[in-house]
């Protein structure tokens, strides 16, 4: 695997891509992008402490009720993904605020590297039982600081 394009990414996911995820014009569909962006957040938030190994029902947040709401996403093209590739999806922090942390997200091909998609997401911590947002635990800060290396 070439991990040039997403060294920088320490959580990265592989996915292969199915001929069922092609569309119309000859290539995988552009929603696809963001379950893939999705998949390396969840991968990278459960890494972290803020969501639960199956990230579904109770176990989706904290023991405090604490857990992540996407706020934004954001997607830039760079070069269409076309079957048969297998592709790795990255993740990492660029930034953590109060109550939100920003992801920066990359698409790239897990034999060659050409990067295919690149982008961003925010996401909010969320009190789920009262639906107010929250500072980002201290505990979860960090962690992410940990497996950045920024510690």
């Amino acid at each position: 695997m070439s991990n040039a394009a997403l060294k920088d990414f320490p959580v990265v996911v592989p996915f292969p891509v199915h001929w069922s995820e092609m569309d119309a014009y000859g290539h995988v569909n552009n929603a696809r992008t963001f379950t893939w962006f999705e998949s390396a957040r969840i991968a990278y938030m459960a890494r972290v402490g803020l969501v639960g190994p199956s990230a579904a029902g109770a176990d989706s947040t904290s023991a405090d009720g604490v857990g992540p709401i996407l706020a934004n996403t954001h997607a830039d093209y760079l070069k269409p993904v076309v079957f048969p590739v297998n592709l790795v999806a990255g993740a990492r922090v660029t930034r953590v605020g109060t109550s939100s942390i920003t992801f920066e997200h990359a698409v790239a091909g897990a034999d060659d590297g050409v990067l295919y998609t690149r982008g961003g997401s925010i996401i909010v911590t969320l009190r789920y039982a009262t639906h107010e947002k929250v500072p980002v635990p201290p505990a979860v800060r960090a962690a992410i600081e940990k497996l950045e290396g920024r510690v």
